[in-house]
């Protein structure tokens, strides 16, 4: 991918991360007080019950005892069970005899396509809270005004350098609707100075469908790439030991449900699924989750709030982000797929 084009990713990824700066309505479990007091009314860190206790001392060594007897055996089983594969974002690694590989799993590609979808979902999150009816439509305030001028810098940007992001004429067609659809509803809002619901839903709705055809060919050109990461291993392998194949793949909460590194990994080991409540996971195909380290356990909670706004806007359906939004395509996809 060109210079141009990284420089964009980065400005978009700035922009999508540091969100609008201008104020919003208090969250409810904002550190809120009443006047003339300094306690807050919901305390966000409250320290958790229960986490100190007193045991007798042969009671309290027999739990160590335990413990340790637990982390050995782990460590035992961690250090016999090969080979294994981690699917850990954009690479693979195996573990088999003792060694350590990594490939790469995901392409430049990919990156190009949810760059371009991230857009319009930034604009989304920036005028969203001051949406409403016709009549009751708030005046964006300043800070969100600038915030939408950077999106339209960035849009003018992407215009120049998208023949430069690797995508087909076909992909390229529709780079240039979604950023075209993000230029016209911008000027008309920062004409306006205001964000109407019925026409931020026209936008998101209209943009939608484009925003899905590119999660498809994003979850293709990751799928393709994995695919032959996994086949060349799958060689060298011998058969008896490839069919011991464990795997994991990591990931945070919400796109556990049909991940894309499931439903391709539940193919390869072939193991019926456990049905214990995620699809597809099994004993040997293993999905652990996570929360980033600058991240709280409320992000869980703010990110599911979010997305269902966007996903309803966009989509049509509320929960539609609460699975991986390459779902869809990876699951048509691997139909396709020799695992043979």
């Amino acid at each position: 991918m060109k210079i141009a084009l990284r420089f964009l990713v980065l400005c978009t990824f700035i922009s999508l991360v540091s969100g609008c700066q201008s104020p919003r309505p208090t969250a409810a479990l904002a550190h809120d007080t009443t006047p003339g007091s300094s306690t807050p009314r919901n305390p966000v860190h409250a320290k958790p019950s229960g986490a100190h206790y007193g045991l007798p001392d042969p009671l309290a060594l027999a739990d160590k005892l335990f413990l340790d007897s637990y982390k050995a055996r782990q460590l035992a089983v961690k250090s016999n069970t090969s080979p294994v594969i981690v699917a850990n974002f954009g690479s693979l690694i195996l573990y088999w005899n003792g060694l350590m590989e990594t490939n790469q799993s995901i392409p430049d590609l990919y990156h190009a396509l949810k760059v371009v979808d991230h857009i319009p979902f930034g604009i989304f999150l920036c005028v969203q809270p001051y949406s409403g009816q016709s009549h009751e439509a708030r005046a964006l305030p300043k800070g969100t005004v600038e915030e939408l001028k950077k999106y339209q810098a960035v849009i003018e940007a992407a215009g120049q350098v998208l023949p430069d992001g690797g995508f087909s004429s076909e992909q390229l067609v529709r780079q240039r609707k979604i950023l075209g659809a993000c230029k016209v509803y911008l000027s008309g809002v920062l004409s306006e100075g205001k964000a109407p619901r019925e026409e931020l839903l026209a936008f998101t709705s209209g943009v939608g469908p484009l925003l899905l055809q590119n999660a498809d060919e994003a979850a293709i050109a990751q799928l393709g790439m994995t695919h032959a990461a996994v086949e060349k291993w799958k060689r060298r392998i011998p058969a008896e030991e490839w069919k011991r194949l464990t795997v994991v793949v990591r990931g945070p909460q919400m796109p556990r449900r049909m991940n894309i590194m499931t439903q391709y990994f539940a193919k390869v080991v072939g193991e019926p699924s456990h049905n214990l409540g995620y699809p597809l996971e099994s004993r040997h195909l293993i999905y652990a989750e996570f929360i980033f380290k600058d991240r709280d356990h409320l992000d869980l909670m703010a990110t599911t709030l979010v997305d269902g706004d966007a996903s309803e806007a966009f989509f049509g359906d509320r929960l539609r982000m609460s699975r991986d939004v390459l779902a869809d395509g990876a699951e048509n996809y691997l139909r396709k797929l020799d695992f043979h």
